[in-house]
This record gives structure tokens, C-alpha cells and sequence, in this order.
């Protein structure tokens, strides 16, 4: 009789009982790849730390001080000059927590599968609560610029890499007096870097015939079209996905000098605690179970807003 060979992993499967043995095992699996998913961190600067639950901040510092270096004879005194800074604004930190629970049943009936369940869960969860911090912070920031697409990028006439220069431009353009980005004298220097998009906007894009159109002769086979995905950089500017764009950005992308349009501040930072019994006694307490709480206490502010652009109208 033939014998039936089967697959197998190389390393041992984990079990809950594993899990639990070690009370930071699991705290270390929602942790370790979730610092490496926040867009919020990968868009803003770290701002320092924030212990009193607030920070104050100068919004639109000018980068230029407020007299030009002075001409001078020998052994003439150097005079010292003053910088201005912003409107002074303020804003408070926010925690965020998620807690996750481990039974004794979960444990006896080893459901590896339903405790993965809830480290992704918790994972995703947090994300999305930072992503929604920051563009709800773009939002309420009047000072952002914006303005609306040349055409629909989903359409069949688009301007897509027009107005994405655009953007640059304006960017690369805003002053921070006279409130006029093409007319003000103290030029904040900034230089676009990143375009954050929708999910429905990369689809947009992937389908563009603008977009595929420079992948020609020799390079063809780096074609949008051919490879099934946008290429890292899109007019010089780093490309990332948020879903949650449109929910409070709708229909709009975000080009930006990425690190300088704002900052994010850590009165706790990202963490989460040791697998602890919910109450007193063996084997979890009264409950049977065990838990650990996922937390962030931080503030996000936008500092520099005429770092940043928003061009709206970007899909129907």
C-alpha cells in the first residue's frame, strides 16, 4: 500500500498554552509590526515629548530672520537680529486604548486561530484610530491649502501628473508673509516629497493611461499596466495609501513635504502591558481570563501647513 506523504511546517505551532507562558509574547505580537504601520508617523515628525497632556505650538514660523545679515568694515560689531514666530496654537493629547482577553477555555481548547484573530484586530484598530487623528487634524486646519483637480483622475481626459506638479509648485512656493505664496518675500523652502491617495484613487491610477503612458520601448515591462502596481514614486513623490483619506478628505489626495507639515507628540508612548489575570485568584480569577492593554497617549498638531496641499476632486 503506497504511503501518503503529507506537509509539514519547520517549526513547532505555537499554542495558546505557549502564548501564556510567556506574559509578553503576545503584547510583543501586536506591537512589533504595528510601529512599522502608522502613516501618522510616517508623515509627521516626531515632536518631542508631551508630558503635560498638552503642547503649544507656532503655527507658519518663518524660516528667515527678520533683518538681512549686515555688511561690515573691520572690527565692526556684529549685530544680532530676532526671528518672528507663528500664531501660537495649542493642542491637547488624546489616549487611545485596546484591550485584548485570552480564556482558560481559549487556552484548553487551544484556538490559536481566534487569539490571532484579536492581535490583528487590536493591530488594525489602532492604526486606523492615527490615521483618522491626522486627517481629521488636516481638516480642521484652515490654513492647508487646496485646490480642485483639472479633471477627475478617473475620467477619460485627466490632468493627473499637471496637478500633481501644481501641488509641488504651490509648496514649493509658499511664503509665510503676506499671505500670498506667489508674492511673499519670505520663502519657507519647502520641497514636496509625498503623495498620500485613496484606495480607490491607486485603482484609479493603476487603470490611467496618463500614468501608463511613460512606460515605453526598454522600459515597458516596469509598465503600471504590466506589473499590477504603482510604482514607489509618482513625479518624484513617495507614494502611500490610506483608506481613510476619503472619509475625512473626500475624494481628495494629499501632496506634501513630508516630516515638516506637522508633528506628533508622546505623552505615553505606543505600548502595551504584560498578560495579567483579570482578577484575583489562579487561572485568571474569578473570569478565567487574561488580558493585555494596548495604549497611545500623544497630540498631533500641523505646524506647517503651506507644507502640505490638497487637491480635491480627484474622483467622482
Amino acid at each position: 500500500m503506497p504511503t501518503t506523504i503529507v506537509a509539514s511546517q519547520d517549526a513547532p505551532r505555537l499554542t495558546v498554552s505557549m502564548m501564556m507562558k510567556s506574559p509578553t509574547l503576545i503584547p510583543r505580537r501586536i506591537l512589533q509590526p504595528m510601529n512599522q504601520m502608522f502613516l501618522t508617523d510616517a508623515i509627521l515628525r516626531a515632536g518631542g515629548d508631551a508630558p503635560s497632556g498638552s503642547v503649544l505650538y507656532f503655527e507658519t514660523t518663518p524660516l528667515f530672520a527678520n533683518d538681512a545679515p549686515a555688511v561690515l568694515d573691520e572690527f565692526g560689531a556684529i549685530p544680532v537680529t530676532s526671528g518672528s514666530l507663528g500664531n501660537p496654537k495649542v493642542v491637547r493629547t488624546v489616549r487611545r486604548a485596546l484591550g485584548l482577553r485570552v480564556s482558560k477555555t481559549m487556552q484548553d481548547r487551544n484556538n490559536v486561530d481566534l487569539v490571532n484573530t484579536q492581535i490583528d484586530q487590536v493591530r488594525n484598530t489602532m492604526v486606523r484610530a492615527w490615521e483618522d487623528a491626522f486627517f481629521s487634524a488636516l481638516l480642521n486646519n484652515s490654513s492647508l491649502q487646496t485646490f480642485a483637480s483639472t479633471a477627475p483622475w478617473d475620467g477619460g481626459t485627466t490632468h493627473i501628473r499637471q496637478d500633481i506638479n501644481q501641488a509641488k509648485y504651490q509648496i514649493k512656493n509658499a511664503a509665510s508673509d503676506l499671505g500670498a505664496p506667489q508674492t511673499g518675500q519670505n520663502k519657507l523652502g519647502f520641497v514636496a516629497d509625498t503623495l498620500v491617495i485613496s484606495t480607490l484613487t491607486e485603482q484609479n491610477l493603476l487603470n490611467s493611461a496618463e500614468i501608463n503612458s511613460v512606460y515605453v520601448g526598454n522600459v515597458a515591462s516596469e509598465g503600471v499596466a504590466y506589473k499590477g502596481v504603482l510604482p514607489q514614486k509618482i513625479s518624484n513623490l513617495d507614494v502611500l495609501v490610506s483608506w481613510r483619506i476619503d472619509v475625512y478628505l473626500n475624494k481628495s489626495a494629499l501632496v506634501c513635504e513630508r516630516k515638516t507639515l506637522g508633528f506628533v507628540s508622546d505623552e505615553r508612548p505606543l505600548g502595551a502591558t504584560p498578560m495579567y489575570g483579570e482578577g484575583n485568584g489562579p487561572n485568571g480569577g474569578p473570569t478565567e481570563t487574561w488580558r493585555t492593554d494596548t495604549t497611545r497617549a500623544s497630540a498631533i498638531g500641523v505646524d506647517q501647513p503651506l507644507a502640505g496641499v490638497v487637491i480635491t476632486n480627484v474622483h467622482a
